[in-house]
């Protein structure tokens, strides 16, 4: 079985995908972009549990284990070797399996579960002032996204775990993780 299907069979196992989410995952695939994410010394955004930047760089051997259990299939090898948290068409659960196969200490547990990211809302793609989508505000496992004084989205960054539900289930792309 190759990633891809095995990202897709473990995406439809843990989670409810609607019509329109699969068809929007399929076609974002075709795209081939990268999502913009919180940028690291490394450049891109790190697995959860990843100890600051400079003794991350130290400890990870590399070794791919935490790629390689995440029933997620949010990580994948970035080009400089690491590990990065690819948070596109699933989120992270926060099962900690990645952080449970870390045999070097690179990845640690956390007190509270944090991606560390957070999302941004582009409001000329939201079509919340438009039409009450609220897809965002009803997905959030954590209640961070609302809805604030002036109609637009927003999130509550202290709530917020950084999972990336809002990304996964926005039909008008309209939610970026920094």
């Amino acid at each position: 079985m190759n990633k891809s299907e095995k990202y897709y069979h473990e995406l439809m196992a843990h989670r409810h995908v609607s019509r329109r989410g699969l068809f929007r995952a399929f076609v974002s695939a075709a795209k081939h972009t990268t999502p913009e994410v919180l940028s690291t010394r490394l450049g891109h955004s790190l697995p959860p549990g990843a100890v600051p930047d400079a003794e991350f760089i130290t400890q990870c051997t590399q070794c791919s284990q935490c790629i390689d259990v995440c029933p997620m299939g949010v990580l994948s090898r970035h080009e400089d070797g690491y590990p990065q948290l690819m948070i596109e068409y699933a989120s992270c659960d926060g099962c900690g399996l990645c952080i449970a196969a870390c045999s070097s200490d690179a990845l640690r547990v956390q007190s509270r579960f944090d991606t560390g990211l957070r999302p941004v809302f582009c409001n000329s793609a939201c079509v919340n002032p438009v039409r009450q989508c609220k897809q965002c505000v009803d997905v959030c496992p954590r209640q961070a996204c609302f809805i604030n004084e002036s109609g637009r989205m927003s999130a509550d960054n202290e709530r917020c775990d950084g999972c990336g539900e809002c990304v996964v289930q926005c039909p008008h792309n309209a939610v970026t993780l920094y």
